[in-house]
């Protein structure tokens, strides 16, 4: 006998809350959709093209024989499902299953999987009593369940945007993570989410020094709660990595990052922050990329992971790999148009690079970053005054910096970035201290000073 629809939301969150799932955010996304669109009626909508879309961010024309994502989860799901059983989910009343040659879930009560189950009816059967006695003690049990159930689908919503390399894509997390925690006050994921969030915005450049002092302290003390809630929480060691990268503990945020990626080797988010928020700044690129590189191998369809690649990969001079990384990162034409100029460029069609970009950049040239891509490729092309106007219009320290560096002007990228010290180590670490647009200003002693300010090694 299948329980009802109620009931078997109940079981999968008591699933997804476990600690063989709370720690997997790919399984738990795909369990949810399988089970809440068999919960529905919609089956004829679980095969594998399907899946690969709305649960792994595939591409609409996404052929699984090309990439076996879904098959591969699955396998890992129904092991999951499995462990959970025989451990956790020892006395759970309902029991929810992944058939093989399939992904349409089997939910059914326990009692009718064998005679584990049957036995557990005839221990119930004498023990009917303490069940009452029990009964309030339950019913808050569930309550709690409920909540952290809550908790936890804001958190892998938080997940998904903290991943976002805007900053309105952190900001957003860093709510949902803390409506996870107003959910649940004992789930450590929800607070190392706000920790992590705050190392990242920190870095962003429209705060004063007091807004940042304040994001920071608050960090710190997420991210301790999260420590003390859960110490072998991969994501308590990440964000409490993240602080100390952001403050420069660079040894002790290197063993918080390992000791993460060991608790959950299949996150690929992990290995994302260790490579930009460490190995780049600190100029580890051929390891950034490697890391890097293995969460793609993780989950191809990652955008965020080929975003991080491009930069590392044009440093080393592995160009052609960069490009390709650009275009699957790339969401829309206008950042597509970024991948194909620098592309055009280096084939030395510099006016064709520039018409890509105008085309692309129409209409956006106010928004985050078209008017650094604009007045980098003016620069390169020796059209100072068409980069002078987008240096004056770019709306962001970061992007003025950009387009003086690719103007060569020592003083003028100098005095901005030494403007953008509170960011941070990891922001102008990663992208300009050790970036190679950055190389013409190594002979330059004022840059030693800034990597002593930053707390960032020669």
């Amino acid at each position: 006998m299948a329980p009802d629809p109620q009931a078997a939301r109940r079981q999968l969150e008591r699933l997804l809350a476990s600690n063989l799932f709370a720690r997997s955010e790919q399984l738990s996304r795909l369990l949810r959709f399988l089970v809440e669109r068999h919960l529905e009626g919609r089956d004829g909508e679980l095969k594998e093209s399907v899946i690969g879309v709305e649960v792994f961010g595939r591409r609409p024309e996404y052929n699984p024989k090309f990439d076996p994502i879904v098959r591969t989860e699955a396998r890992r799901l129904r092991a999951r499902l499995a462990e959970y059983y025989e451990s956790a989910g020892q006395s759970d009343e309902y029991v929810i299953e992944l058939p093989r040659g399939g992904y349409v879930p089997a939910i059914r009560v326990a009692s009718s999987v064998g005679p584990a189950g049957i036995g557990r009816l005839w221990r119930a059967a004498f023990i009917g009593v303490a069940v009452l006695v029990l009964a309030i003690a339950g019913w808050k049990l569930l309550r709690r369940s409920a909540a952290h159930g809550e908790g936890y689908d804001l958190y892998l919503r938080g997940r998904a945007l903290l991943k976002r390399p805007a900053q309105r894509g952190v900001e957003e997390s860093i709510d949902l993570f803390t409506q996870a925690v107003s959910k649940d006050g004992s789930f450590a994921p929800g607070y190392a989410g706000v920790a992590a969030g705050l190392a990242a915005r920190s870095g962003f450049d429209q705060f004063t020094d007091s807004e940042r002092i304040a994001m920071l302290e608050k960090g710190w003390a997420y991210a301790g709660t999260a420590m003390h809630l859960g110490p072998r929480s991969a994501d308590a060691q990440d964000a409490m990595a993240m602080m100390q990268a952001r403050t420069a503990q660079w040894p002790q945020a290197e063993s918080s990052f390992r000791r993460a990626i060991r608790l959950a080797p299949r996150e690929l988010l992990w290995r994302e922050h260790f490579a930009v928020f460490l190995l780049l700044p600190l100029g580890r690129k051929e390891e950034a990329i490697a890391e890097l590189l293995q969460a793609v191998a993780i989950d191809p369809g990652d955008r965020s992971v080929h975003f991080a690649l491009v930069s590392p990969l044009r440093a080393v001079g592995r160009f052609e790999e960069a490009d390709s990384h650009c275009l699957r990162a790339a969401e829309n034409d206008q950042q597509a148009g970024t991948c194909w100029s620098a592309s055009l460029r280096r084939q030395g069609k510099v006016d064709q690079a520039i018409r890509t970009l105008e085309a692309s950049q129409s209409g956006h040239v106010l928004e985050p970053g078209a008017a650094q891509a604009l007045g980098v490729e003016y620069a390169r092309a020796g059209r100072r005054e068409d980069a002078e106007r987008m240096a004056a219009l770019a709306p962001r320290l970061a992007s003025k910096a950009q387009i003086y560096a690719a103007l060569g002007d020592k003083d003028r990228t100098i005095a901005v970035l030494d403007r953008m010290v509170p960011m941070g180590p990891t922001r102008l670490g990663r992208e300009f201290l050790n970036a190679s647009n950055f190389a013409f200003l190594r002979s330059d002693p004022r840059l030693s000073d800034l990597r002593k300010k930053l707390g960032l090694p020669e």
